[in-house]
């Protein structure tokens, strides 16, 4: 199946598979990234925002992108469901040019789909994903809004081993 997907001012095409990349729906997976030192870059009353050093601005895309990747300041927010990485120290603690480490411990997580973009998505940063995988902790597995994505071409560091294949 292929649809559309806007965002910004470009359309995306992309497909859903069952299988890409030595990987399938359905996957039980260990993911985790070593943490890395970054800073805050500003924060609000609800979130933070730190330098996401993996990713650049792509000076060819029709949107933008500031360099940066927001996190919930609240330790106990359901936002924490939507994605795997965690920051040192706590969110709570961090104030605006604060350094900080960001990394993912290590999390057991279940395959719900995969996607490849045709030609690759332009989300505003570089490299431009190809293929994405979507996936929800076991742990929340039952929580129809946790979940997150990650980009099998990215720069982030980010180890996946596969626990078990569902055929």
């Amino acid at each position: 199946m292929s649809w559309g997907k806007e965002t910004g001012r470009s359309t995306m095409d992309s497909t859903r598979l069952t299988k890409a990349l030595g990987y399938t729906v359905g996957d039980l997976l260990l993911i985790s990234a070593e943490a890395f030192d970054t800073r805050v870059v500003r924060t609000t009353p609800q979130r933070l925002l730190i330098d996401w050093p993996w990713r650049e601005a792509d000076p060819e895309s029709t949107n933008s992108w500031d360099g940066t990747v927001g996190f919930p300041r609240d330790p106990d927010a359901h936002g924490w469901l939507n994605t795997p990485w965690r920051l040192e120290p706590d969110a709570s603690e961090l104030q605006a040019s604060d350094p900080c480490f960001v990394g993912i411990p290590p999390t057991e997580v279940r395959v719900t789909s995969i996607e490849r973009f045709d030609p690759p998505a332009d989300f505003g940063f570089l490299p431009r994903p190809d293929y994405a995988l979507e996936m929800v902790p076991v742990d929340a597995i039952e929580d129809q809004e946790a979940g997150y994505v990650l980009y099998l071409n990215s720069q982030e560091p980010i180890h996946i081993e596969v626990l078990a294949n569902p055929n």
